[in-house]
């Protein structure tokens, strides 16, 4: 049931609000032999104008790319559960034996973790910055199309928001971890100098920082006026017996399903103003 309304209503923007071009080229009927045509000379040029809703524009030019990205961080977001998940599990057999394999292991899996990264902050961007014209989204609204392009960028930038804490929660944990590493490689190399001796300038490592208290913007998301606290998520600061992993698997699950919310809510705008640019097309207008 998760996102059906959202997908089909993406599937019906997508399927009916095209431009106009498309639908002149659907409707036009098949050419037929002109009185140009034995000439030996190319016939007059024949051209279309059209005349395109700004609304209808902006759903198909900016809005259609949007919930693309959007759904694509759903998918790549949903991977994330189960990393964690054997990410945990890498670290307890790596406490318990100490072995090789098992350090290898744990560095693939936070490898893979590092490998959501990348693209979900490259479509946080890229959706922010669409969001965030005001060629097409005015700051101040005055006609009900500029009301409606306004009301559907706020839902849009609402999920948005909650796929940024997803990305910043992923984000901050490998950063954590591989900071961890770094750290503990350096005090063992620190450490084994001065007993040898060789090194007098040696200090406890520093307390690695909690992930839950990074900079929410460090993966250089653009500001989103709906921005969430990372520390006001449902559960995200835990309880006795849980784990910071269990914490995180927990926000990503809330998260998830509050992005969900937020879409479907969406969709209904999107949906909307799909059905109004398909229920009066545009006619293309010929002029010789």
């Amino acid at each position: 049931m998760r996102g059906r309304l959202f997908l089909a209503v993406v599937a019906l923007a997508l399927a009916i609000a095209l431009p106009w071009q498309e639908r002149a080229n659907a409707a036009r009927p098949p050419a037929t032999p002109t009185p140009y045509a034995h000439m030996p000379y190319p016939a007059p040029s024949v051209i279309y104008h059209g005349v395109a809703r700004p609304l209808c524009a902006a759903l198909v030019r900016h809005v259609r790319p949007v919930v693309g990205m959007m759904l694509e961080n759903d998918r790549t977001i949903s991977k994330s559960p189960p990393l964690f998940s054997q990410y945990n599990r890498d670290l307890a057999d790596l406490g318990a034996n100490g072995e090789a394999a098992d350090q290898a292991e744990r560095d693939l899996t936070l490898y893979h973790l590092e490998q959501l990264v990348t693209p979900l902050a490259n479509n946080v961007n890229a959706m922010q910055r669409e969001l965030a014209s005001q060629n097409v989204f005015p700051s101040h609204p005055q006609t009900d199309d500029e009301k409606t392009l306004d009301e559907m960028r706020g839902e849009l930038l609402k999920a948005l928001a909650t796929q940024a804490v997803a990305l910043d929660i992923i984000n901050g944990y490998v950063q954590t971890q591989q900071l961890a590493e770094l750290q503990q490689e350096g005090a063992s190399g620190a450490e084994s100098r001065a007993i040898n001796g060789s090194d007098t300038t040696y200090s406890p490592t520093p307390t690695t920082p909690d992930p839950l208290l990074q900079d929410p913007h460090q993966a250089g998301i653009a500001p989103n006026p709906y921005a969430i606290d990372p520390l006001a998520i449902p559960g995200i600061t835990g309880s006795v017996g849980t784990t910071p992993v269990t914490r995180l698997m927990a926000a990503i699950a809330w998260l998830r399903a509050e992005t969900t919310r937020r879409e479907n809510i969406a969709a209904q705008t999107v949906g909307a103003v799909a059905h109004s640019c398909s229920a009066h097309p545009t006619e293309p207008r010929s002029h010789p």
